[in-house]
């Protein structure tokens, strides 16, 4: 009974710690499993914070490209007020009343063309490298600078309006239209806009001068000259 008591004692004791062991090996399996969950989670968490910080905001503000542009447009047309009370346009360091022919010519070399053109009572030399005609009296001296510049064909006809309110003159025929706005005591702009196409009413400026109106008189004839 003794040896046999021993025997089974043996094999109890075997299978006891291969249970144990085995108890063991289970367990250490469980917190590898939960560090690995864990670790899912945490990534799913990073992925969903990342998510949400690459969301678009709907309540961001948008940059508006028009604003931008009218803002330029303001800019420009601030500008060529503040010129024109000097007697100059954009692209010209000559002003009228006090520029004569000769100094244009001397800095510019001679015109591409000269017209005399009765209705604005003046010849006008054409620039066309430099985008700008001057009219010019009998006595040369200068009383009209156009300006052709490239940047004015991005102006509406209702910004300008806008910016200088309602214009002293306004002339409308087949091809275009005129207005004008005083620049102080002696001086005027003029902006001519093409006519547009059947169903739009807001045609971009083609080109604008300011003007010395006494430049124009010829007193010797009793002729005031032009008041645009």
């Amino acid at each position: 009974m003794i040896l046999k008591f021993r025997k089974v004692s043996v094999v109890s004791i075997i299978l006891a710690l291969f249970l144990t062991f085995m108890g063991g090996c289970s367990n250490a399996v469980k917190p590898s499993d939960t560090n690995s969950t864990a670790k899912n989670d945490k990534n799913q968490s990073s992925n969903t914070d990342v998510n949400a910080n690459s969301a678009p905001d709907k309540n961001a503000a948008v940059p508006q490209g028009s604003s931008s542009q009218e803002d330029t447009q303001k800019a420009l047309l601030m500008n060529i007020k503040k010129l024109a009370q000097q007697g100059k346009v954009i692209n010209s360091e000559f002003p009228v009343k006090t520029t004569v022919i000769d100094d244009i010519e001397k800095k510019l070399g001679k015109p591409d063309k000269t017209d005399w053109v009765p209705a604005a009572k003046g010849t006008y030399a054409t620039y066309s490298k430099h985008k700008l005609a001057f009219g010019f009296n009998k006595g040369a001296q200068i009383f009209e600078v156009r300006s052709f510049d490239n940047s004015l064909n991005k102006i509406p006809l209702s910004m300008v309006k806008k910016v200088y309110g309602t214009p002293a003159y306004d002339v409308k025929n087949n091809d275009e239209e005129i207005i004008g706005y005083t620049a102080g005591q002696d001086y005027k702009i003029l902006l001519v806009f093409p006519k547009t196409a059947k169903g739009s009413n807001d045609p971009l400026l083609a080109h604008y001068s300011v003007l010395y109106p006494k430049g124009t008189a010829n007193l010797m004839a009793d002729d005031p000259g032009r008041q645009w």
